[in-house]
């Protein structure tokens, strides 16, 4: 598919603030019955495979809450396809949605590295995720939000993206 560069509009920053699914504390609380588990964000990575957890894609930046990290030796030592993308802050890049459309398509398990910002890249996987698929992201001082992908929710993110410029 053919994707374009969107741009996160600043009337739609309020809305992004609030969870898309449940939120959670604890990676334990994680219903993890889903085949896909897509997981965005440095932490939420992290937890999801110290958990013992075998996410099907990782999106990482290696930054958290805007600081820079190093690589977490968990990330670093995940067995999985690595793709690396540009993505600037406030944007969701076609190199992004491609990614995780090849990494989704491919039935393998994917990291991709994010030169720039991975918080949008939720988006991107809630829109290209199949059916029944679970994506965790991180919600900063509260723990994780898990979002249940189904036509509801795939509606609500297309709607989103259409505002994005």
């Amino acid at each position: 598919m053919e994707y374009r560069l969107l741009r996160l509009p600043s009337s739609l920053r309020r809305e992004l603030k609030k969870p898309f699914g449940r939120v959670l504390g604890d990676v334990r609380e994680l219903d993890a019955e889903s085949d896909i588990i897509i997981c965005v964000g440095d932490r939420v990575s992290v937890d999801v495979l110290e958990a013992g957890l075998k996410p099907r894609v990782i999106v990482y930046d290696c930054r958290i809450k805007r600081e820079s990290i190093e690589l977490p030796s968990s990330i670093k030592k995940h067995k999985a396809k690595l793709v690396e993308v540009k993505n600037p802050p406030g944007s969701l890049t076609p190199e992004a949605f491609n990614a995780l459309e090849r990494a989704l398509d491919s039935g393998l398990e994917y990291k991709i590295f994010v030169d720039g910002e991975e918080d949008l890249v939720a988006l991107a996987a809630i829109k290209l995720a199949p059916l029944g698929s679970l994506v965790v992201y991180g919600q900063p001082g509260e723990g994780l939000v898990a979002v249940e992908v189904d036509g509801v929710m795939k509606e609500k993110v297309n709607k989103i993206m259409e505002q994005m410029v």
